[in-house]
């Protein structure tokens, strides 16, 4: 996996810390644009979806006494319904996300879409244009889009369970070649720290 398509842990931090303090500031003075960017923003790289997949997200997909995600996904020609589990944290934003809504009289009906802007249910280009937003506000690369928030989950969980078949559950892919051929690599950080200090005198 290409080092400028994923973010490191550093990046991944910068990013939800700021996303995170503007929502709180934004809750507090009654705005919305920040509470609803630092979900979007979390949503990405909890789950790893892609943002069709974001953009489709029904208040009735979210089951929080499982904590998992009911996602409709298309493979092979077909689209079938999936669950994905997620994070206890992430569980618990969605929780208070959902209070949210209600508070600012967003309807959270089963078939109501979670992500809901000024003029409506976002769209695939609404969701890229919030997290380019989240993007300048946490000072990162403009390269990085939305979909690297998906690399960034593949890479970290392969780092963290070692377990490609996890990766290609919660990426959706249809076949483990996939999810092989893109990440089953050495890690860039495992690189780096590889040639690090190569020709230091070790004694």
């Amino acid at each position: 996996m290409d080092r400028q398509k994923y973010m490191d842990q550093r990046e991944v931090k910068l990013l939800r810390t700021a996303t995170e303090n503007q929502s709180i500031e934004d809750m507090e003075a009654g705005r919305t644009d920040g509470v609803l960017r630092w979900m979007v923003v979390d949503a990405a790289l909890s789950t790893g979806l892609r943002v069709a997949e974001l953009a489709a997200l029904r208040c009735g997909d979210v089951n929080l006494s499982r904590s998992c995600l009911t996602v409709t996904r298309s493979k092979r020609k077909t689209r079938k319904p999936e669950t994905l589990a997620i994070g206890r944290d992430f569980a618990e934003h969605l929780r208070e996300f959902m209070g949210w809504k209600t508070r600012v009289d967003q309807p959270i009906g089963t078939t109501d879409a979670l992500f809901v802007g000024q003029r409506g249910p976002l769209s695939r280009q609404g969701l890229q244009k919030i997290w380019k937003r989240a993007i300048r506000l946490a000072a990162l690369p403009s390269e990085l889009s939305i979909h690297s928030s998906r690399h960034t989950v593949a890479v970290h969980l392969l780092r963290k369970t070692r377990n490609l078949r996890q990766v290609q559950k919660q990426l959706g892919h249809a076949s483990p070649a996939t999810t092989a051929n893109m990440y089953a690599d050495i890690p860039f950080e495992d690189m780096q720290a590889g040639v690090e200090g190569l020709y230091d005198d070790t004694g």
